[in-house]
């Protein structure tokens, strides 16, 4: 939801008198819910919980109020407390872990706000130490948001609605350790049943940079992913990475599937003031066709914001999902990788109105990363005959769409 959106809907409480509420308690149900009788509380299966990172990172800045608004804490600490209120041993998904569990809960939460209160719904799947689903539904409940800035009410919906989950797991599967031994490691959870492959949590670009079918990006593409897929032709593949650097904002992807198109390197890694550029990216998965997005620009400094470092300006139109496209020369060579651009909607606020000023990881600190990693790639003189044609075929023939999911 847009944050103007939930202005709209919220009835705000900053720091008022009457706007305190009280966090509930993680081991008291709400009224005319229980747990049945026969089932052993607490309970001693060993379990892990899966909450996505975009729902527990979740924050955002109400200018007006001067205040900072949580609900992913809210989630996090909800749901965590009171899965460990029923199973003390219960820990989140930890993919470097070899502990075993008996039982893992995915769980999908999803905020709706109106009125002043905030209604948390959580759909949710349990599987077994086979990773056989064996429990799933769906549990919601509303909560009044309080004092905003203290994230009491986040808290609360998310606590009582991941409550009635547990009763409903509790009841049902009248869980035991003998009856769900702890024989799944953490480490070896697949991690595609967790995740909804029909709605991806982000989407980027990569390009092919050689024969054996590696691509290069922008590291933040990946960032938080459970499972990344790229698409090959009409083809949804699953890939891996290979190698990232956080410094560099650049991240290396194995498909496994050779290929005869892809970028190479201008030999003298140069580039020149003006020059023209093509860009392509997949902007906007969901609202633009899934088709590449093609723009055409120039280098427009060989610097970008102050303080950056290896970074360069172009005037090619990009949007969210272009990140990790290629920028590319009319000779056919790459010059840069899409990393960012400015932020509009701050500077437009001060009166000024800026244009296409984007920004791209010069193509040489690239191949050095590269080197490091021992990433095959190619390197070639600069083509002085260049052309849009030639530009145009080298980006597009070497794109592919990158979706993230969590």
């Amino acid at each position: 939801m847009k944050l103007s959106s939930l202005l709209m809907l919220l009835t705000v409480c900053v720091v008022a008198a009457g706007c305190q509420s009280t966090k509930i308690k993680a081991n008291k149900l709400p009224k005319g819910v229980a747990v049945n009788k026969s089932v052993e509380i607490p309970n001693q299966t060993q379990v892990a919980f899966y909450l996505p990172k975009s729902a527990t990172e979740h924050r955002f800045y109400l200018e007006q109020w001067n205040v900072w608004v949580d609900p992913g804490q809210g989630v996090k600490d909800g749901v965590q407390n009171a899965i460990q209120a029923y199973f003390p041993s219960a820990e989140p998904l930890d993919l470097t872990s070899e502990q075993q569990i008996g039982l893992l809960i995915d769980i999908e939460p999803k905020w709706t706000f109106s009125n002043g209160k905030a209604l948390m719904t959580i759909n949710y799947r349990v599987f077994d130490g086979e990773q056989k689903e064996i429990r799933k539904g769906e549990k919601e409940y509303k909560a009044s948001l309080g004092n905003v800035s203290d994230g009491t009410g986040f808290y609360n919906a998310s606590l009582r609605a991941t409550q009635l989950m547990l009763v409903d797991v509790l009841n049902k599967l009248k869980p035991t350790q003998e009856k769900y031994a702890s024989t799944l490691k953490m480490q070896d959870a697949n991690v595609k049943k967790l995740v909804n492959l029909e709605k991806p949590f982000s989407s980027g670009t990569g390009f092919y940079i050689n024969e054996n079918g590696q691509l290069l990006t922008a590291a933040h593409v990946l960032n938080n992913c459970l499972v990344v897929q790229a698409k090959v032709g009409d083809e949804f593949i699953d890939v891996t990475p290979e190698a990232k650097s956080t410094l560099l904002d650049l991240a290396v992807i194995n498909t496994d599937k050779p290929v005869d198109k892809f970028l190479p390197f201008r030999q003298d890694k140069n580039m020149y003031l003006g020059e023209s550029v093509t860009n392509v990216g997949y902007p906007l998965q969901g609202l633009l066709a899934a088709s590449p997005n093609l723009t055409r620009g120039n280098i427009s400094s060989r610097s970008a914001l102050k303080g950056s470092v290896g970074l360069f300006q172009f005037s090619a139109p990009i949007q969210p999902g272009s990140s990790g496209g290629p920028v590319v020369s009319d000779g056919g060579e790459l010059l840069g990788i899409t990393v960012s651009t400015l932020n509009s909607a701050k500077l437009i606020e001060s009166g000024v109105l800026p244009q296409n000023v984007n920004f791209a990881l010069e193509a040489k600190y690239a191949a050095r990363f590269l080197d490091k990693h021992n990433v095959p790639h190619v390197l070639v003189e600069p083509n002085e005959n260049g052309h849009i044609s030639i530009a145009n075929e080298a980006a597009l023939s070497s794109v592919v769409q990158l979706s993230c999911y969590q």
